[in-house]
């Protein structure tokens, strides 16, 4: 009867994002949304992107410490959203590098922590120009 009541606890404690895949262009600017499916006492919201080596935090929320935007991410990066239950952050001037899978992670007690899942495929604009050097070589 434990294990019952433990697991459906774990199934309904899910971060739900309103959309699993995004697509932008260059240039274009993105909103991220995120919510805690269930009631719980949540101490912070983190939101990651993931890369090869990891997973590098780029905002945090939390009611001690307000909105954090962290390192690179401070000028093109805001929160539209911010409650303990609730939040979105918005990337403008989207580039190619920003083209991966974010991460939004609720941290609550008792539960720990709390993740949704959400990518982004960034795509050039049609009028990027690629621009070829020629070398020549004489023998």
């Amino acid at each position: 009867m434990m294990f019952t009541c433990i697991f459906f606890s774990w199934i309904w404690a899910m971060a739900a994002v309103h959309r699993k895949v995004q697509s932008s262009k260059t240039g274009e600017k993105v909103t991220f949304h995120c919510q805690l499916v269930m009631d719980h006492e949540v101490l912070q919201v983190t939101w990651q992107k993931e890369n090869g080596e990891g997973k590098g935090n780029i905002a945090t929320y939390s009611r001690i410490n307000g909105h954090r935007i962290l390192g690179n991410y401070s000028s093109r990066v805001n929160f539209t959203q911010s409650e303990l239950t609730v939040s979105a952050i918005t990337v403008h001037a989207v580039t190619l590098q920003d083209e991966g899978c974010y991460r939004c992670i609720f941290n609550t007690f008792p539960m720990g922590s709390i993740t949704g899942r959400t990518c982004l495929k960034v795509y050039g604009t049609p009028n990027s120009c690629l621009q070829l050097l020629h070398t020549i070589v004489r023998p």
